[in-house]
């Protein structure tokens, strides 16, 4: 036995390391390995720059997708032929509670930019056929397909973008 600093140890403690200790150090070096391999950017080329830029084109795919969405089958000239009907219409039938020049009244204004249930041409027509849950009654049995999207139609070329 060796005695340093008035600490005894026996001879055969000298001699080999505890279990519990050869395990916990070899894990530890196969996991070191292990995150070198699976995590070090020049054996992955994995970068917090990637990540972003990857971040940023599903973005940018997402928001084209929703700019494509408000896109019209028909030409400028069936559009605005479309919004024209949809004005006699809206005059008709829209005007005493949205107001003449869409400003507004019992019901919200319409003239944008910020519209509560979407700002797209698909989305007036959802509005206008099935009504919302604040007080604004659906017209698509009333009106019928065609209206719908004409009244929205016009509505959409209508409000300030």
């Amino acid at each position: 036995m060796g005695e340093y600093d008035g600490i005894n140890e026996r001879e055969e403690g000298r001699k080999k390391m505890p279990l519990g200790m050869v395990v916990l150090f070899m894990g530890l070096i196969i996991t070191g390995l292990l995150y070198l391999i699976l995590y070090l950017p020049q054996i992955t080329g994995w970068t917090q720059a990637g990540q972003y830029e990857k971040q940023v084109k599903a973005k940018e795919a997402v928001l084209s997708g929703l700019v494509k969405t408000d896109i019209h089958d028909e030409t400028e000239h069936d559009q605005m032929m479309a919004a024209d009907k949809g004005k006699e219409i809206y005059d008709a039938e829209c005007s005493a509670c949205h107001g003449e020049k869409l400003e507004g009244g019992a019901g919200p204004a319409l003239s944008g930019p910020a519209f509560r249930f979407g700002k797209t041409l698909a989305d007036h027509i959802r509005v206008i056929s099935k009504g919302t849950a604040n007080g604004m009654p659906g017209f698509e049995k009333q009106l019928g397909a065609e209206k719908i999207k004409q009244v929205a139609s016009y509505i959409h070329t209508r409000h300030q973008h």
